[in-house]
């Protein structure tokens, strides 16, 4: 029986209920070592009843080997993988069986578990049991909280178990990112009825003494009696706890595995630290590394008499992880490396290449360049299979057995890259400061780049610009590509810093002695600092030369860098134009998989509809954006994309939609960004006329600490408009210079309408007249219906005024009818008040947003796939969730639709997304 854990073992039943019922979920349980966690895991796998139970473990010593846990956790259960989708089971294949797999990112095994988990469930319950969590592979990790957070429906029950205080790999599983049990001390009646269960007739005062040392800790309660002696336990011989009252009960139960594994004979000591030091529990393997050791089968008895481990089938495992780091930890460092050497030679030739590797550098002391280019090797191969944590930590382990400083430097520069690309950015700048001087142009870039990112990530982006500057002067007289790229690099950061005209112009002086060749990434960086700067029109016409090359040479770079290099199109105003571009990225990104590239290219995507008018579809596409987000960790586009959601709640006048955009997630607790919020803050405030704390917001939008210069320039005629209804012309004047002076150097389609709207409400009298019709002339055609909404609205307010009410009720009926379609429901308010004020009947029926607008974000992803054609594998393929939810949100969407089956879905107007 488990004493003392009776709730938390109903709430772990539920859970299994929950997913019977086809409500899958995850839960994670914390506790310190010996608190029960293991314990609870065994008793849900027994009360899993008629179901799939996969387990594994964490196991310390192979965190650095990419998806060993998942190797472990999977292995035998992939029949169903076969009916995967392409890229899916191949990148699932690759992770688990070791076989080639295709570029892709570990998010894309997540989904291809999400895929397995489903099809499995098609059968019977699945429950998935992950124990020592805190010490699982990165890859691992990641692949299965990606997993856990997109079950959706299904009858899937995930359950890991990590030790307080993780500070390893699966630490992103704290910190709220699933739900939580969190195991306490028992209480002294649990703890007592646990005494008296493996110590029938323990004396009361000995039993006093084990409940104050064990401190309610059920593991230490069962090790501390287990190691007492006959008399010590009826009370006739002392009990000397001296030494250990002083330990934590952890560490008091660590002592007395360190003390059982000591008095085993020394062929089975060396047998376990073999086993120990190998995370597979093959008996095979362990027995034919051991017998290089001169131990046998034979010496496995001692330990399992001991109760430190047992076996099950060909499985090796042992009884507690603190019996394994008594194993491990309490070896010699000769019979620890002697241990690994022999695993190493045990394994298969041409079998887990990046597991022997990692055996042999464990075996080595001091400097070896045949075992270091072994390790460069599994590297590569971990890369190839989405491992970039595992990259970092091969490399740094092959950097420090390299004797050879330039190597040496190469080889931890590509780990601290490695490391940057998997997001641990303190381990990457640690790396990069101990690649030490000198080196290949290409090295001293990477690491500069890395150092940079790092200074960005602690909000000092100006140093980070300074960084990329003093390396380009450092590498560019050697390779001026390679300081072309870092030039590039420092002009995107200046973007960023408090002061981008300032950090622009020093910049440019900085490298005005430097040759970078002409190279295109030259033109890049030009463009955008005389962006920057104000030099519009030298920049716009670079920028776009660069824009070309960029989309010239698509097809010479890498998705990821495609993403990071196109765009920039933004700051010209080319919407219609970056719009095809995301989305064609967009459909790239689904189609390889490239769930980690997603959230970026979704921000992307949903800005372009919101400017382009399409609100619905840019809620859509960022609530998408922002859920990939969250569940990849990408805390910095979570921020961006709640403050898009704060933007549209804004233009659709839900007040408490701005203040809470996308329902704030205790696991990334990331504020929306800043400018965003403001700007989003201040059209509320517009739209309902509050006009001076409107001119406060957008004062801080165009000149605050966050200043963003794209929604900087984007607000100046909302300014304009909030000061001249507050008849304050005279500060909206340098305003409306500063945005006409942009308009007319740059010359987006829309921003001459735009402009001549500002002129229009700044114009005295009568002359105000011609300028809307102009305006309204200039607005056909440039894509930009919410701004032409707002020019209608604006012009038959002032018709109003002029008591010119027929014109009025026109542009003011077609305004709202505009804003009604468009989910900007606060301009419609404005809009329907202004009717009423011009004496108009009954408003006109909101014309709302079609069928679209009556499903969730989700629902109406699933519905324009499914009209297409695709099947619920297809569609959860390419949204990376489960066929199962697929199918969840299309029997919610059809009554919404007003259709009883997926047939009837292909003759409606879903619009096009």
């Amino acid at each position: 029986m488990l004493r003392g854990r009776q709730p938390e073992l109903d709430s772990l039943r539920q859970l299994l209920a929950q997913a019977r019922d086809r409500r899958g979920g995850a839960v994670v349980i914390r506790g310190e070592a010996g608190a029960g966690k293991t314990e609870l895991l065994t008793e849900l796998a027994a009360a899993a009843g008629p179901a799939v139970v996969l387990r594994c473990a964490g196991v310390e010593s192979e965190a650095a080997l990419p998806y060993a846990g998942l190797q472990v956790l999977l292995r035998g259960a992939l029949g169903p993988a076969d009916r995967l989708p392409a890229r899916q089971r191949h990148a699932l294949r690759g992770a688990v069986d070791l076989a080639d797999a295709p570029a892709g990112d570990r998010f894309l095994v997540g989904a291809a578990v999400i895929g397995l988990l489903g099809e499995l469930a098609e059968e019977q319950p699945v429950v998935v049991l992950v124990d020592d969590a805190q010490w699982l592979d990165q890859e691992t990790a990641d692949t299965l909280l990606f997993a856990a957070r997109r079950l959706g429906v299904g009858r899937v029950a995930m359950v890991f178990a990590a030790r307080d205080g993780a500070a390893g790999p699966a630490a992103v599983f704290g910190g709220g990112c699933l739900p939580e049990l969190r195991l306490g001390p028992l209480d002294p009646e649990a703890g007592a009825a646990l005494l008296a269960d493996h110590a029938p007739g323990l004396h009361t005062a000995v039993a006093g003494r084990l409940l104050a040392l064990a401190q309610g800790n059920p593991l230490a309660l069962v090790e501390l009696v287990g190691a007492l002696t006959a008399a010590q336990r009826d009370g006739s011989e002392p009990v000397d706890d001296r030494e250990i009252a002083v330990m934590p009960a952890s560490w008091r139960v660590q002592r007395i595995f360190d003390e059982r594994v000591r008095a085993l004979p020394a062929p089975t000591r060396a047998l376990l630290t073999v086993a120990a030091a190998d995370d597979t529990g093959d008996v095979a393997l362990v027995l034919a590394a051991a017998r290089r050791l001169g131990a046998a089968a034979a010496d496995l008895e001692p330990a399992e008499t001991a109760a430190l481990i047992r076996l099950t089938g060909h499985h090796l495992l042992f009884r507690h992880p603190l019996a394994r780091a008594a194993a491990y930890q309490g070896a010699a460092l000769t019979d620890r490396t002697a241990a690994h050497r022999a695993l190493a030679d045990a394994l298969p030739a041409g079998g887990d290449v990046g597991r022997r590797a990692w055996h042999l550098a464990a075996a080595t002391l001091g400097h070896d360049e045949q075992v270091a280019a072994e390790l460069e090797r599994s590297a590569e191969l971990f890369r190839s299979r989405g491992g970039r944590s595992a990259v970092a930590a091969a490399y740094r382990r092959a950097a420090q057995l390299t004797a050879d400083p330039d190597t040496r430097a190469r080889r931890m520069a590509a780990a601290a890259a490695a490391a940057s690309d998997a997001g641990q950015l303190e381990h990457a700048a640690a790396l990069a400061n101990s690649a030490g001087p000198g080196g290949r142009p290409e090295n001293l870039a990477r690491l500069a780049t890395i150092r940079a990112g790092l200074e960005h990530g602690r909000g000092r982006p100006e140093a980070a610009r300074l960084l990329l500057v003093e390396a380009a002067h450092e590498v560019t007289g050697r390779c001026p590509g390679v300081g072309a790229r870092l030039f590039f690099e420092a002009a995107t950061m200046a973007w960023d810093t408090p002061d981008p005209a300032g950090a622009a112009v020093d910049t440019l002086a900085r490298v005005a002695d430097l040759d970078f060749g002409a190279s295109p990434l030259q033109h890049g960086a030009t463009g955008l600092l005389g962006i920057a700067t104000g030099d519009l029109t030298r920049g716009a016409t670079a920028l776009r030369e660069f824009a070309g090359h960029v989309a010239d040479t698509r097809e010479q770079r890498s998705l990821a860098d495609h993403v990071n290099l196109q765009g920039w199109d933004l700051l010209l105003g080319e919407y219609q134009g970056v719009y095809a571009q995301a989305v064609e990225l967009e459909q790239e990104c689904r189609e390889q998989g490239a769930v980690g590239v997603l959230p970026r290219v979704l921000l992307r995507l949903a800005r372009c509809r919101l400017f382009l008018g399409r609100h619905h579809d840019a809620h859509a596409t960022a609530v998408e954006g922002l859920e990939i987000a969250r569940d990849t960790g990408q805390r910095q586009f979570v921020a961006m994309l709640r403050g898009l959601l704060a933007m549209l709640a804004a233009l659709d006048g839900d007040r408490e939609g701005c203040h809470r955009p996308g329902d704030p997630d205790p696991a990334l607790d990331v504020p929306p960004s800043p400018t965003w919020y403001a700007w989003a803050h201040g059209l509320l405030d517009l739209a309902e006329g509050r006009y001076e704390p409107a001119l406060h917001r957008f004062a801080e939008v165009a000149g605050g600490p966050h200043r963003h210069i794209v929604v900087a320039r984007h607000s100046l005629p909302d300014q304009i408009e909030a000061a001249a209804r507050l008849g304050r012309t005279a500060e909206a004047a340098p305003v409306y210079e500063h945005f006409a002076h942009w308009s007319q150097a740059v010359r987006p389609p829309w921003a001459r309408a735009v402009e001549l709207r500002c002129r229009a409400l700044l114009a005295p009298g009568d002359d105000a007249q011609a300028l809307y019709d102009a305006a309204l002339a200039a607005h056909h055609g440039d894509g930009r219906p919410f701004e032409q909404a707002r020019t209608r609205l604006l012009y038959g307010e002032w018709l109003r005024r002029r008591r010119q009410r027929a014109a009025a009720r026109e542009q003011l009926t077609t305004a709202l009818l505009a804003f009604e379609r468009m989910r900007a429901r606060a301009w419609a308010e404005r809009a329907r008040g202004e009717l009423r004020a011009v004496g108009a009947g009954p408003a006109p029926a909101p014309a709302g947003e079609g069928l679209a607008g009556r499903l969730t974000a989700q629902e109406l992803q699933a519905v324009r796939l499914a009209a297409t054609g695709m099947s619920n594998r297809d569609i959860g393929a390419r949204l990376f969730i489960s066929p199962r939810t697929v199918g969840y949100h299309l029997s919610n969407a059809y009554p919404k639709l007003g259709v009883t089956s997926r047939a009837a879905l292909g003759g409606l107007d879903l619009g096009d997304g």
